[in-house]
């Protein structure tokens, strides 16, 4: 598998240095609009090729795969561009700006025949293949409680007056597409799509949401999952059925170690995990790369349809609205 990289920032240099403890994973190239900060990158990294033009970067026959880390309202631009010049694609979350837009991209994959996945950490981690194994042992799941804030130094930048993009509707941004959206891969993972949801964010006079909770409710079970870019907390996730209780040490994309209390009992399982926690998503993604694993793929691409569904409806409950939603 051979990557050329769209975005500069620091999500970027973790991928990267993920791909390097990945056999069989190398980086060819790397995009940004400006040649000095491409050239920089890339030297950085000590990547040979650098682009500042995309349509340039695809037509380069040296790769195979795309990852892209750009604003999130141009992901279903350069994803689509990507597959019809014949690359796979890796995207980071938010996959696109709705669900449209993600259909078309599915639609787009399957009849190239190539790979197009999600890039979210939290769903590919160990401790999260192991906690769906033992989530049986709760017994009848009634509550999920998810908790994923961050103060962002960008809510400083909004308040003195700048509109940083991750606060800005224009780019699809705000505190559920950047941080919440992991709590929803999270549950809806572990439960699948849900019957209704519901967002309620605190908004800044943009409109844009700078945290919130997101309540998805299920036949039996309800999930709240608070996102905060705007507050600083503890990360953790509880999962409480009648017969005990599961508790996610970390925010959902780290997941650093699980606490199993069933029958007046501890566990504690801690597998010692990648320090980079994307890792075990490039190491995913090779593996069905390498299999031509498409069974697998869909299975993934399922997976984030439903969770667009559900970030769609739950923005839609606010009001929270993308220039992609009036298209």
């Amino acid at each position: 598998m051979i990557i050329s990289t769209i975005g500069t920032g620091f999500i970027v240099d973790r991928f990267i240095e993920a791909t390097k403890q990945v056999e069989g994973v190398e980086i060819h190239g790397v995009h940004s609009r400006t040649k000095t900060r491409a050239k920089l990158f890339a030297e950085g990294h000590g990547i040979g090729n650098y682009f500042t033009d995309v349509e340039e970067m695809l037509a380069d026959d040296q790769y195979d795969t795309v990852y892209i880390a750009s604003p999130n309202n141009l992901h279903y631009k350069y994803a689509r561009q990507a597959l019809e010049h014949g690359k796979h694609v890796i995207c980071e979350k938010p996959f696109t700006s709705n669900k449209r837009e993600l259909q078309a991209l599915i639609e787009l994959s399957r009849e190239k025949g190539l790979f197009l996945f999600e890039a979210v950490t939290g769903i590919h981690l160990p401790h999260y293949k192991v906690l769906k194994q033992h989530l049986h042992r709760v017994g009848d799941l009634k509550v999920i409680q998810a908790n994923y804030s961050q103060y962002s130094s960008r809510y400083d930048a909004l308040k003195d007056g700048e509109v940083p993009n991750v606060f800005n509707l224009e780019y699809s941004g705000g505190a559920l597409a950047d941080l919440n959206i992991y709590n929803l891969h999270f549950v809806i993972g572990l439960l699948g799509r849900p019957e209704d949801v519901s967002y309620f964010p605190n908004k800044f006079e943009n409109g844009i949401d700078t945290s919130g909770v997101c309540v998805m409710e299920y036949e039996g079970s309800i999930a709240t999952c608070i996102g905060s870019k705007d507050t600083e907390s503890e990360n953790s996730i509880l999962i409480q059925g009648d017969q005990g209780y599961i508790k996610v040490n970390g925010s959902a994309n780290i997941i650093n170690s699980i606490e199993i209390r069933t029958d007046g009992h501890d566990e504690k399982i801690d597998l010692g995990q990648h320090e980079n926690n994307m890792v075990s998503e490039v190491e995913d993604f090779k593996e069905i790369y390498d299999n031509d694993d498409y069974q697998s793929a869909s299975g993934w691409l399922d997976h984030s349809i439903n969770v667009m569904e559900t970030f769609e409806k739950a923005r839609e409950s606010a009001n929270i609205l993308y220039p992609a939603d009036k298209e």
